[in-house]
């Protein structure tokens, strides 16, 4: 099998042992930013005697004096409200798991890492593992085991692990420097706690890590023909029959028992793509379906529910009616929020490019995803029109000034357009072009308002209405 070497790695802590790949390896660290460990230290401090403090450094680790010190634990906010923890290595742990990164990475890439392992890899990433499920998808591998390893990073017993990691390191010392990190623990509450199991989320290492560790799991799949896609513990299986994507569940679940993790009951199901939905990467693959136009099957892609409710709260959490900022400042705050969640929703239309380029015809719709659009950018003029009222704002002084502050303005103070952004990033089209259909679409909807107006006999444009558009023009912003 690929996984088995002919040969392993010997003289890996010899290559960290120079100033400028120490140097380098904080370079990174500074680029990925984060907080400081246990001992106060922050990046920017570290980085004010930077060449005094590698070269200390590179003196501990000649001599074989550096020892891992325990993480910080923190958690962070997870979507389902409950709390996720991070452990925070100290900088100088963080430079010295990055030099072994930068040893070990390539290497692993090159000989044992699997095609369909994405997640936390160079050249590899979300586009990739959209191509993959696209392409199974097409080619009719629609019976797909939705799985999730229960509490993985904090259940990998450091014992199995060590001995996959043996398989392919002979380097005494670095194994060792790699138990001492596992094992040296976290300080929470001023108190020190060890454990033989997990590797802290927020370590440099730590993916590297998991991504060998579950190496295991993908070959398994891949000595049995088995087509999947993995990023970290997250993972899709395919296959073409209910009874073969059983088998194929049941092949997990024995060798994550073998590897000592087992599934999350509540965050694993087998999925009919005939009529099921489900989700991965951030997104929702909408099942099978008739095409309005030809009536020729299709499926859909949207961004996943809960991404669509974090891009709200984020724009909501910078939008505080409580600050008073000048217009530009408000969209500075914004812009930057827009522009990442729409670059990310792009993936999925590159991924549908990418597989085109190999020849696979996509029966993919994304057109729900400008749908989507659309209303989130209604929802951030809202929140910007109240924060541009500086004396009491509030939702009723917003809706006069809609009028006034329309999505014309919005464009001519530099706010991004969420929708027309990413028609830009897969059509090019252009922000004139967007107006445009804005005014049009505008148009129509108003001819449709006035028609219901008239069928109900009452006038559209009443005393009040037109009272409540020349308030919106008088009114100081």
């Amino acid at each position: 099998m690929n996984q088995e070497w002919k040969f392993k790695l010997h003289s890996v802590y010899g290559q960290l042992l120079f100033d400028r790949k120490l140097t380098e390896s904080f370079r990174k660290v500074k680029q990925n930013k984060g907080a400081g460990g246990i001992d106060g230290e922050t990046i920017e401090s570290y980085e004010a005697n930077l060449e005094e403090n590698i070269m200390n450094l590179l003196m501990k680790l000649r001599e074989k004096t550096y020892q891992p010190q325990p993480v910080k634990r923190v958690y962070i906010p997870k979507k389902s409200g409950k709390k996720r923890p991070l452990g925070i290595p100290t900088i100088e742990d963080r430079i010295v798991q990055q030099s072994v990164v930068n040893v070990l990475q390539p290497k692993f890439e090159d000989h044992l890492f699997h095609n369909w392992s994405v997640g936390y890899r160079p050249a590899r990433g979300v586009k990739r593992g959209l191509q993959i499920i696209l392409w199974n998808i097409e080619q009719g591998y629609n019976h797909i085991y939705d799985c999730d390893i229960k509490g993985f990073f904090d259940n990998i017993s450091h014992k199995k692990l060590v001995a996959v990691l043996k398989k392919y390191v002979s380097d005494r010392t670095v194994l060792k420097m790699i138990e001492q990190w596992l094992k040296t623990g976290y300080m929470e509450e001023g108190k020190r706690i060890h454990s033989d199991d997990g590797t802290p989320q927020g370590g440099v290492i730590s993916p590297l890590l998991a991504n060998v560790f579950l190496s295991e799991l993908d070959w398994e799949w891949d000595l049995h023909g088995l087509r999947f896609v993995r990023y970290a513990d997250d993972f899709l299986l395919f296959a073409k029959s209910k009874e073969d994507i059983k088998k194929a569940a049941d092949l997990t679940k024995a060798k994550l028992k073998e590897l000592g993790l087992e599934i999350s009951k509540e965050k694993t199901k087998i999925v009919d793509f005939q009529k099921d939905d489900f989700d991965f990467l951030g997104f929702t693959f909408h099942h099978w379906r008739e095409g309005k136009k030809d009536k020729k099957p299709v499926f859909h892609v949207t961004p996943k529910e809960e991404s669509i409710k974090d891009f709200r709260m984020k724009i909501k959490q910078k939008t505080r009616k409580t600050l008073t900022l000048s217009k530009e400042e408000w969209i500075n705050r914004v812009n930057p929020i827009i522009r990442g969640k729409v670059n990310y929703y792009v993936t999925v239309i590159e991924a549908i490019k990418a597989n085109e380029k190999y020849g696979l015809k996509s029966h993919c719709v994304t057109k729900w995803i400008r749908r989507t659009l659309l209303s989130l950018d209604g929802y951030i003029r809202r929140r910007l029109r109240v924060a541009f009222i500086h004396k009491h704002p509030n939702q009723k002084k917003e809706q006069k000034m809609r009028y006034k502050w329309n999505r014309a303005y919005f464009v001519s103070i530099k706010l991004i357009p969420a929708y027309w952004l990413y028609l830009n990033r897969v059509y090019g089209y252009t922000l004139d072009q967007y107006v445009d259909e804005m005014r049009v679409k505008g148009k129509a909807k108003l001819k449709r308002a006035i028609q219901r107006a008239k069928e109900k006999g009452e006038e559209y444009y009443s005393p009040r209405r037109l009272e409540k558009m020349q308030n919106a023009w008088n009114a100081s912003s």
